[in-house]
């Protein structure tokens, strides 16, 4: 029995990973390793220093517009001096932004910086990354090629959540940005010691904006627009949870269990990707993420908390594995840059929209009860459009 889960799981496994999607593997683990302690104790943060549910909309949407008028200015860069030159670059942008995050403690003025470096930050990475995967990566084994990254990471987000609790409870929140912002340097060690082969390019800043409205690339237009909901599941559930339990360490730890149910899925469902038809995969996976919004109209104690984001982690992978693994294949018939900058910009349109509509219904409720439900009804229904791809 044995030897046959560990065939088994073998056959879930990329067969034959390139040795530069090898080096990315390592490098994105070692960062996420840092963000898993800190992406969900920033918005928590934020609302411990006294920010309202829409003043840290406000924050983030103003990361997100500078972000979007950024996006090309980071994929000509890339394209200049190299993926992963662009992706070390990046974790400087990161760190910086940390320490200007932890200040807002002492003045909400540093917010301005945080917000500016984070999109350096974003800016520097996600086309590199993006570009750099769907270079790189086996056209055979897309699938699952990303669904091992993607448990990977969630093995990452077990322990993360968890370490970042502690470290707050037990040290400070200065503990945790430093110990977040060591491990993000020790990321680039990957990309340091291996020399990047790269043949620079031009990128047209103006022709990233003409190709994302254009006719032809509507449908990934509106699609991508779903990632409108990841908005909310980033900034805005982690304050939920942390209304419903007031505990920094119980709320690592109820994540890192939540995380810890989707590795085996997030598997299979990357071998279903590279088997059968992604779009069927896709639209599955979104009826079920849908409902996951959904649910969480009713989770208001620790146990509906750990029920719903274990559910909405699980659809979540099963949802990311075949968008990814389609992004990457439409990428090698394409321009590898203009497919991926399209995709990021796409993304970022929706985040803003969802930012927008949110902040007009909030302005509009007195009742925080009844904004956490508008905040799920809208997530949920920007998760819908990635019906659309």
């Amino acid at each position: 029995m044995h030897w046959h889960f560990v065939n088994t799981l073998g056959r879930l496994l990329p067969q034959h990973v390139p040795a530069p999607v090898r080096e990315l593997y390592w490098a994105t683990v070692l960062q996420n390793l840092a963000l898993a302690m800190l992406l969900l104790f920033e918005p928590i943060y934020l609302w411990q220093q006294g920010f309202s549910v829409a003043q840290i909309l406000w924050f983030f949407l103003a990361v997100y517009v500078t972000y979007f008028l950024a996006i090309p200015l980071g994929a000509k860069f890339a394209t200049r001096f190299g993926y992963e030159h662009s992706m070390v670059l990046s974790t400087v942008a990161q760190i910086s932004y940390y320490v200007c995050l932890y200040l807002v403690a002492a003045s909400w003025w540093w917010a301005v910086p945080a917000v500016l470096l984070y999109t350096v930050q974003k800016t520097l990475y996600w086309p590199a990354f993006h570009a750099d995967f769907a270079r790189y990566s086996d056209a055979t084994e897309e699938g699952r090629e990303v669904s091992a990254l993607h448990v990977t990471l969630s093995a990452v987000y077990i322990v993360g959540p968890l370490v970042g609790g502690v470290l707050i409870t037990f040290g400070s929140w200065q503990l945790m940005f430093a110990v977040g912002s060591l491990l993000i340097l020790i990321s680039n060690w990957p990309f340091l010691k291996a020399s990047e082969h790269f043949t620079p390019r031009t990128f047209s800043y103006l022709g990233a904006y003409r190709r994302l409205f254009s006719r032809e690339n509507w449908r990934q237009l509106v699609g991508y627009m779903g990632f409108g909901e990841e908005l909310v599941l980033l900034v805005l559930w982690p304050v939920f949870i942390a209304t419903v339990i007031v505990e920094y360490v119980a709320i690592g730890a109820l994540v890192a269990a939540a995380t810890f149910v989707t590795v085996l899925a997030t598997l299979y469902i990357g071998k279903l990707s590279d088997e059968y038809n992604k779009r069927t995969v896709l639209r599955f996976s979104v009826a079920l993420y849908t409902l996951g919004w959904l649910a969480r109209l009713l989770a208001h104690s620790p146990a509906g908390v750990f029920l719903v984001d274990s559910w909405s982690r699980v659809s979540k992978n099963i949802v990311q594995v075949p968008l990814h693994a389609m992004l990457y294949q439409r990428a090698k018939t394409r321009s590898v840059m203009d497919t991926v900058v399209g995709f990021e910009m796409a993304l970022v349109v929706g985040k803003i929209v969802a930012a927008l509509v949110l902040l007009v219904i909030f302005s509009q409720l007195t009742s925080l009860s009844a904004m956490w439900t508008a905040t799920w009804l809208v997530a949920g229904s920007m998760a819908l459009l990635y019906l659309v791809l």
